[in-house]
C-alpha cells in the first residue's frame, strides 16, 4: 500500500451570510468585517482571507492603530488564511 492520504475539509465557495466585526483587543479598532460560517457562537481561529469583506489593516496582521500583532500568516487547506493569536482580538 501507497502513502495514506489526508482529505481535509475545504471552506465553502460561496461566502456564509453572517458578518461579524473583528477588533483589536488593545485599543478596538475595527480590523475586519468578516464572513463567519457559525456566526458568534464559537471561537475565532483562523480567518479565510477570501472572506474578508472588509480589510481595515495595512498588512493584514498587524493593527494600525496600536500596532499589535494579532494573526500569523498562513495556508490551510490550500486557501491564504491568518490565524488568530488568541485574546488579541475581539468579535462583535
Amino acid at each position: 500500500l501507497g502513502p495514506a492520504v489526508r482529505c481535509f475539509a475545504k471552506p465553502r465557495s460561496k461566502l456564509p451570510d453572517r458578518r461579524v466585526d473583528i477588533r483589536c483587543a488593545n485599543c478596538s479598532a475595527l480590523l475586519y468585517r468578516y464572513a463567519k460560517a457559525n456566526g458568534a457562537g464559537s471561537r475565532l481561529v483562523k480567518v479565510y482571507a477570501e472572506r474578508i469583506v472588509k480589510d481595515m489593516t495595512d498588512d493584514s496582521r498587524n493593527c494600525p492603530s496600536c500596532g499589535q500583532l494579532f494573526a500569523r500568516e498562513t495556508t490551510i487547506h490550500g486557501k491564504r488564511a491568518f490565524k488568530i493569536i488568541q485574546g488579541k482580538v475581539t468579535m462583535r
